[in-house]
């Protein structure tokens, strides 16, 4: 399921977050999830690829929609749901919107704090209001 390509990317990102030299290598690792089809992992590959080409972008997205919270301050944990959710909205035509959003929710809900789901659900629903002309 992409979900699990979305969760196997995330976990790589989050590691990324704390040891900038966490390579292609531990993300073929995450790749070996007995849950991934081969359809799975080359989304999970298109999926990262997308969120390092355009990871300054999206950063940068992040940082003015989140006015009240520096990037620094948010959650890890949140930052890569974001990271993935922005990536999805704005880059991958053939995932809806609101698929994307609930997807990065999803992962936030099972990895973070309670707090945090509404607090991403409201950056991602801001972000794509203001970016991509949907409301959500």
């Amino acid at each position: 399921m992409r979900s699990t390509a979305r969760e196997t990317v995330y976990k790589y990102l989050f590691a990324k977050l704390f040891n900038e030299d966490t390579d292609e290598k531990f993300f073929q690792t995450l790749l070996t999830d007995k849950e991934l089809t081969e359809d799975d992992k080359i989304f999970a590959e298109n999926l990262k690829k997308t969120v390092e080409d355009n990871e300054e972008e999206i950063v940068s997205a992040v940082s003015e929609i989140a006015k009240d919270y520096s990037y620094e301050r948010i959650y890890s944990t949140d930052k890569c749901a974001i990271i993935i959710g922005i990536a999805e909205m704005k880059y991958c035509p053939d995932i809806p919107k609101s698929v994307a959003i609930d997807e990065a929710v999803k992962l936030v809900a099972k990895y973070s704090a309670e707090k945090s789901v509404s607090f991403v659900n409201g950056i991602l629903a801001q972000y794509c209001e203001k970016n991509i002309g949907e409301e959500m």
